[in-house]
């Protein structure tokens, strides 16, 4: 079970990949295929709906041609 905390996380997490992904022009449909994952996964990273674990994050970095700590921006 995700706590409040656990919760703010995830939703920061998303929207720093959402918000890397609308600067790089890229659909979830792309930046699924680059990153080698599922579009349904994008899409809920970046709801912050589900702890995928840390290798999907990295993936997701990499495909956006960010540093991962960027994913976790604003993130206390």
């Amino acid at each position: 079970m995700v706590t409040t905390d656990s919760a703010d996380v995830l939703k920061q997490i998303g929207r720093n990949i959402k918000a890397e992904r609308a600067r790089k022009e890229l659909t979830q449909e792309a930046l699924a295929h680059l990153a080698g994952v599922a579009v349904a996964q994008v899409a809920r990273m970046e709801r912050g709906e589900s702890d995928t674990g840390i290798s999907k994050y990295v993936q997701v970095a990499r495909a956006l041609n960010v540093n991962t700590v960027a994913l976790f921006h604003g993130v206390d």
